[in-house]
């Protein structure tokens, strides 16, 4: 009402007067201009509100989109803590007391002895080498337990509750997508459990998907299209460092994100299906390498540097100098493998040293930008002075646990449920090892892939040492009698679900078509 009674009084004044219309006119504008101003910025701030109104709803429903994504079911709330007992120490020669007293043990909370590192270390003539690399394990897992600082700042929060570390992935991209998502985590949270969910898959991951996302991932950084990896000259199934991998821009960042995969499955107790030389693990420990490492590189590179060092050179000119030519994708530049190596010869007294500088720059330094980088991606999780106790054959055990997969230990530690048993009666556990036992390790592998997430085993446990969601679980072969379907896997605790088939045949086809044509993926079957 006082906006309509200031623009009518001048109305009615103007109407009684006798001035001429255009100083109306005017005064009626001079009035007016206010008040358009008013409704005018009334219309913005009304305007900006809807807008910032209408970003916020979007932002929610993206995040809720992203979320639903990530949870097509129920992510797990609650993490799984894996209790891992300290190791059982076979009775040695060596009497623990004195150990404990002398090398500083300790005893845990539930009166076990829990030996330190230098007390297992004195144990190495006594124990097998699988009693020993157990302890050294055992011990490892205890102290990455305490944090990256080893417990010596204020300890961070216990596994449980810390909160879950979700990585949402598409299958057919999993390289690129587990990239992008650890390139923004903390070092802090990295050391949070993982939650992995499959894009498109349906599956609660209690573990197995994790176990699954891992052994995924691990196959995919030998993908030739990122060219970090080359075959090993040794043989057709390990690899080994490109020495041109910088064809790849990013291949240094690679490199590290490899790391920290590698340090990330160490802290949670996962195997990657990862098959590197022996070399590639010195030098991840950084180990000294010797002119035998080449054999793994190059087999003709290295029976010649045998050759130079079994036969006398002298009265042989081979030309030899102390360097090297460098290839750079069809560019050639000299190196010298020590100073004014050009103008130094290669004779009888001086040929080991020129084989050891030649090895050590074919092994170390051409490709020593990479192994920096994989290092510092594997000090973001674990710290390196920690697998200083290791060996590269003991490294290799905890990455990637067994080399091959024995039938009989896989038998042995296998349960039975619903009524199945590993009887003459039960014609289909029968049929199911006499397959098992027909098959090479691949499709063995492929096997436990499909159950368990992974194609690995611990070592020295082997199956018997197989962990679920909640800890040591063993493999499982439950029956169920519509011989109609398809057999089942439950990865998150290492279940087969097998149906009871009438015919060996029918065992045969079906669970090879479950292994193949699923893809090994999370969706209901």
């Amino acid at each position: 009402m006082v906006g309509v009674l200031l623009v009518h009084r001048p109305l009615l004044a103007a109407g009684s007067s006798s001035g001429s219309s255009s100083s109306s006119s005017s005064s009626l504008a001079h009035v007016l201009q206010p008040v358009f101003l008013l409704a005018w910025a009334w219309m913005s701030t009304v305007m900006m509100v809807s807008v910032l109104a209408l970003c916020s709803w979007h932002r929610r429903r993206m995040q809720r989109r992203r979320e639903d994504l990530a949870a097509a079911i129920q992510l797990s709330i609650n993490d799984h803590i894996v209790s891992i007992p300290p190791g059982i120490l076979p009775a040695p020669p060596v009497r623990l007391e004195s150990l404990h007293s002398s090398r500083g043990g300790r005893v845990s909370p539930a009166g076990i002895e829990v030996p330190n590192i230098k007390s297992i270390e004195d144990l190495k003539d006594h124990l097998s080498i699988g009693s020993i690399f157990r302890m050294k394990r055992d011990w490892l897992r205890r102290e990455l337990s305490k944090g990256r600082d080893g417990g010596k700042a204020e300890p961070s929060l216990p596994r449980s509750e810390r909160r879950l570390l979700q990585i949402v992935v598409r299958r057919d991209h999993v390289f690129q997508d587990s990239y992008l998502q650890f390139a923004s985590i903390s070092d802090d949270d990295l050391r949070n459990p993982l939650s992995v969910h499959f894009v498109g898959e349906v599956g609660r991951d209690d573990g197995g998907v994790t176990r699954d996302w891992y052994s995924v991932l691990s196959k995919e950084i030998f993908n030739p299209q990122y060219a970090l990896f080359t075959l090993s000259a040794a043989d057709d199934y390990t690899f080994q460092i490109k020495q041109n991998s910088g064809v790849n821009p990013d291949h240094l960042d690679f490199f590290q994100f490899i790391g920290t995969i590698v340090g990330k499955a160490l802290l949670d107790g996962c195997l990657l299906d990862a098959h590197f030389t022996r070399l590639v693990y010195k030098r991840i420990l950084d180990k000294p390498v010797t002119y035998h490492d080449m054999a793994s590189v190059d087999v003709q590179f290295y029976k010649s540097l045998c050759w130079l060092l079994e036969n006398k050179l002298e009265g042989v000119d081979l030309s030899l100098t102390f360097s090297v030519d460098k290839e750079n994708f069809g560019a050639y530049e000299e190196v010298e493998l020590k100073e004014k190596g050009k103008e130094m010869v290669v004779t009888e007294q001086n040929k080991r040293e020129y084989v050891d500088l030649l090895a050590s720059w074919r092994l170390k330094e051409s490709v020593e930008p990479q192994f920096q980088a994989l290092r510092t991606g594997l000090a973001r999780v674990v710290d390196p002075i920690l697998l200083q106790h290791f060996d590269e054959n003991e490294l290799e055990w905890l990455i990637g646990g067994l080399p091959t997969i024995d039938t009989a230990d896989w038998r042995k530690n296998t349960v039975y449920k619903a009524g199945y048993s590993d009887t003459s009666e039960c014609h289909v556990i029968r049929w199911f090892w006499q397959l098992i036992e027909s098959w090479d390790q691949e499709m063995r592998a492929r096997l436990l892939q499909f159950v368990t997430g992974t194609s690995k085993v611990p070592f020295p446990e082997g199956f018997k040492g197989l962990r679920g969601s909640e800890g040591l679980r063993s493999f499982h072969i439950v029956r169920v009698s519509d011989s109609t379907r398809l057999p089942q896997a439950h990865t998150c605790f290492n279940e087969l679900i097998l149906p009871d088939y009438d015919t060996y045949e029918e065992l045969h086809n079906n669970l090879t078509t479950a292994i193949f044509e699923t893809g090994n993926q999370f969706q209901l079957r």
